[in-house]
């Protein structure tokens, strides 16, 4: 089945399963969750033939809905595109997406707002479904504003928790930090060329000022900044953990947080031209990556250690895209949304046959009695340390690789880049086996007589065993062999020039191409030669990261040879333990004294001025009115006098008048 002409349904179904059990929630009780699944499944088969038809066509194709904004020279559609980008995102949106809502049916069962879940998971599915779709950056950035409603509805679900409550604001406001930037970067590319659609941008690209097309990428990446979580604006994702476990596998492991990548990549014309914006992009995501790595280490919230751990994935995907290596960071993009999601559902079945218990140090021993959760979340915590040959491996070295050899950055840069990048992968498997280790061996750190650990039903441990294949083979799968895997040759046409001789007028063939004359540097159109010395020689070290990586924690956690640190609570692990003491910086630096500033602005400039005016003027027209009430005497007498001298007065007025006329 062609499907040109059927792609609106992927978007659609999802949306018709929110407003079904939205408004029918009440009546539709537990069957919420057949609407939203058999929704998504939909979703997911005609994704699946989409992905087929350009896998098999190599040709990108479109659907024209309507216009939805004609206004003079400015014109938007809702035009749904699909090239081998999109088709990937959505893949990996929708399988996540059915899983998630397989294993909500479990883990969500009895709670009393079921059926507003259940409308909630749909509404954010079908939000992302149209970012990816959208061929235009406005309709992208309406929906990414859909994405974050959906983000704030669900991590606030539980909002009678203050917690909850309180984290969904924090996400909300600064993921508006972001979304200004993004905002601004969208009126900037409007005044610039005109269009906001993507194939017309991008074919404007090359003659456009290099100042101009710096400021746009950094003004984007400001809004991939926000909701990829990058530093500075990192500091909702954790928090972002008081919602449903479920929300955080969908949203801030799998989906969401891919968002800002998916920017970047999909704008990657603009960071080609700009290589202070590359270098930017470069140097935040590694920080983000070793920042966010090293925090990991010290946490015992089993779900803010996976939420530190998605920082740092994110980071080097950042980083990847930053140094040019745009395919290898999709590659990480899709990867680690199979491993991470199975890690945060493994890390609610946890929680679940704890009976909501959520601090690793008082598990221990959780294998005998959840031997399903165990065996998955190891082989997703292998694919996360980057281990050999697990999914994590093949796309975390090619970013590594990538940053080694890029000339996208300066020389010295590029290899600190790959170095910081190895030891944030021994950090990784460090704190991923902490967490194993803790939660799944040694003997319990439990009262038995209180806690009964349990399996968790079929419904949440069929995602599990699900997720956990791809964790374990898709890398070899679709990224071998290295630098030149199946993901590679699909994805290449996104990133590729127009061949010369496309024939006029065939947008869709030649969208997000630039044309061969407008390569910034011509040498950069050849493809880069990786020997095989090297390549085998960045595997090897990625292992030993890995490695040794494992080892320290199996030195420290299993084997108890070497003090923990935790035990030690040295100065250090009291800083990585306080996340780096970020929430207070900001805290002190800039939440209080503008909270201080608006307290003084309303006391002052409301309370006093404005209000103050108001409350004057209404005052002095009281004061003159209780004088003139006075002058209502109610006796006919007063009222008879007061005519008299007024018919005085008045004709005393007259007469001088009249005077003054014939003088």
């Amino acid at each position: 089945m062609a499907m040109d002409q059927y792609l609106f349904l992927i978007p659609l179904l999802p949306l018709l399963a929110f407003a079904v059990n939205l408004l029918l929630g009440r009546v539709v009780g537990a069957g919420a969750s057949w609407i939203a699944s058999l929704a998504v499944l939909a979703s997911f088969l005609l994704s699946l033939l989409t992905f087929q038809q350009i896998n098999s066509t190599g040709e990108p194709f479109r659907q024209d809905l309507y216009t939805w904004i004609d206004s003079g020279d400015f014109h938007i559609g809702i035009n749904l595109f699909v090239d081998q980008l999109t088709a990937t995102m959505l893949i990996v949106v929708t399988s996540v997406g059915l899983l998630v809502h397989i294993y909500s049916k479990g883990y969500m069962a009895g709670d009393p707002g079921y059926a507003r879940f259940f409308a909630y998971l749909p509404f954010f599915v079908f939000s992302m479904l149209m970012l990816v779709l959208a061929d235009n950056f406005l309709l992208l950035f309406f929906f990414w504003e859909g994405v974050g409603l959906a983000s704030y509805l669900l991590i606030g679900f539980w909002f009678t928790r203050r917690s909850a409550s309180s984290a969904a604001q924090k996400a909300f406001i600064v993921n508006r930090i972001g979304d200004l930037a993004f905002g601004l970067g969208l009126i900037w590319i409007f005044y610039q060329f005109g269009t906001m659609d993507f194939a017309e941008v991008f074919a404007q690209i090359p003659e456009a000022p290099p100042a101009v097309l710096t400021g746009i990428a950094l003004l984007l990446f400001g809004g991939a900044a926000g909701k990829s979580a990058q530093f500075p604006l990192h500091v909702w994702l954790p928090d972002a953990m008081e919602g449903p476990t479920p929300v955080s596998a969908l949203i801030h492991a799998a989906t969401m947080v891919t968002a800002g990548i998916y920017l970047i990549v999909r704008a990657h014309a603009f960071y080609e031209y700009a290589p202070t914006a590359m270098l930017v992009v470069a140097l935040i995501g590694a920080f983000t990556s070793f920042m966010a790595a090293t925090i990991a280490v010290a946490q015992n919230d089993i779900k803010r250690v996976i939420a530190y751990s998605t920082l740092s994935q994110l980071g080097y995907m950042a980083m990847g895209a930053g140094v040019g290596a745009f395919i290898p960071a999709i590659f990480h993009l899709v990867s680690h949304a199979f491993f991470k999601a199975c890690l945060f559902l493994g890390a609610g079945s946890v929680i679940h046959g704890m009976h909501e218990e959520q601090n690793i140090q008082n598990m221990g021993g959780l294998r005998r009695w959840m031997p399903v959760t165990f065996w998955t979340f190891l082989a997703a915590s292998l694919a996360n340390a980057g281990l050999i040959p697990f999914a994590g491996f093949w796309s975390k070295d090619e970013i590594i690789l990538g940053a080694w050899v890029t000339d996208q950055v300066p020389v010295p840069i590029g290899q600190i880049l790959a170095i910081v990048g190895l030891v944030t992968a021994f950090f990784t498997a460090f704190y991923m086996f902490r967490l194993v280790f803790l939660v799944f061996t040694g003997e319990p750190r439990f009262n038995a007589a209180e806690v009964r650990p349990h399996e968790s039903p079929l419904s949440m441990t069929g995602p599990l065993v699900v997720l956990a294949v791809p964790a374990v083979v898709l890398g070899v799968a679709i990224g071998w062999p290295p630098e030149a895997g199946w993901i590679h040759t699909f994805l290449e046409p996104v990133f590729a020039d127009a061949e010369e001789g496309t024939a006029e007028g065939d947008e869709v063939a030649s969208l997000y191409r630039l044309q061969e004359e407008t390569a910034p540097v011509e040498e950069a159109k050849e493809e880069e030669h990786v020997s095989n010395e090297t390549i085998v020689a960045f595997a090897i070290a990625s292992t030993i990261a890995a490695l040794g990586g494992i080892g320290l924690a199996y030195a420290t956690y299993y084997t108890r040879a070497i003090q923990a640190p935790e035990e030690r609570a040295s100065a250090l692990y009291r800083f990585l333990r306080d996340k780096w003491r970020w929430d207070e910086l900001y805290n002190g630096a800039i939440v209080r004294p503008l909270g201080e500033l608006a307290n003084g602005l309303w006391r002052v400039v409301d309370t006093r001025i404005i209000d103050g005016a108001v409350n004057g003027v209404g005052f002095g027209i009281g004061a003159v009115s209780q004088r003139l009430r006075h002058v209502q005497t109610g006796l006919v007498t007063n009222y008879a006098l007061a005519i008299a001298l007024g018919m005085v007065v008045l004709v005393a007025i007259y007469l001088g008048w009249s005077s003054s006329l014939f003088r």
